[in-house]
């Protein structure tokens, strides 16, 4: 076995420099992701029961991964357990979506001063990245999880394990958020896509710009102008009030 601390042993000092880090995947992994993208996508109602059982059988695991993957998507704010130990699927209300719109912006903000601060050209290329896959997806639901992995990618550019680590424990709610805004703005996938890589290039452009407030300022008016689209889809849906 090789000790990785040892970097003074010469004989594979240029084997090691070689390696790149593993994407190890396991089957938890792939269950959690699933069932996660199902949630997100809407295919379990609100409130709707996932039996671990049954989630075991269709998805032809046993039922440890899929354990493993419910108490991860409790901690994420995607599932809870009532008192019997049932796990449910989040029931959203517009509290919810409040504080997760409102703490994003606090978030992000603060997030994309320190990603323009630390910004490198390895930063540019994997946002660039990001906006071409998302000019070529072809489904509302990829344009979404684009959308916040392009936001992702800025949080990690920010070098802030504290601030990054408040940004994850939102981010699969915020996909929730934008799911279910996309879909109920009920406007045509392409004026969708072609919006959201507009305003990715946008806030691309402010992080060169090696200004930490126009990228502050940036960040904030791009999630204010989504913000703003969520309460109209309320009202328009006789929820809430004008």
């Amino acid at each position: 076995m090789i000790d990785m601390t040892k970097t003074s042993v010469l004989p594979h000092q240029s084997v090691r420099a070689s390696f790149a880090p593993l994407a190890r995947r396991t089957l938890g992994d792939d269950v959690l992701d699933t069932l996660r993208r199902a949630i997100i996508a809407g295919e379990f109602a609100p409130g709707h029961h996932l039996a671990e059982g049954v989630l075991a059988q269709e998805l032809g695991v046993s039922r440890a991964p899929v354990r493993e993957a419910m108490m991860q998507l409790e901690r994420e704010g995607l599932l809870l357990f009532n008192k019997r130990g049932a796990a449910l699927v989040k029931a959203f209300t517009d509290d919810d979506f409040e504080e997760i719109f409102t703490l994003r912006l606090t978030l992000e903000t603060a997030g994309a001063r320190f990603a323009c601060r630390h910004f490198q050209a390895g930063d540019a290329e994997r946002l660039e990245e990001s906006i071409a896959r998302t000019e070529s997806a072809a489904r509302l639901l990829e344009v979404t999880l684009l959308d916040v992995e392009f936001h992702d990618l800025i949080m990690q550019t920010a070098r802030h394990s504290r601030l990054y680590s408040c940004w994850d424990l939102l981010r699969h709610q915020i996909e929730v958020w934008l799911a279910r805004m996309h879909s109920e703005i009920d406007a045509p996938t392409q004026d969708t896509r072609e919006r959201t890589v507009s305003h990715h290039g946008d806030l691309l452009e402010s992080l060169r710009s090696g200004n930490e407030e126009e990228a502050a300022q940036a960040m904030h008016t791009h999630i204010k102008s989504w913000g703003r689209q969520y309460p109209r889809t309320r009202i328009r849906n006789g929820k809430g009030h004008a």
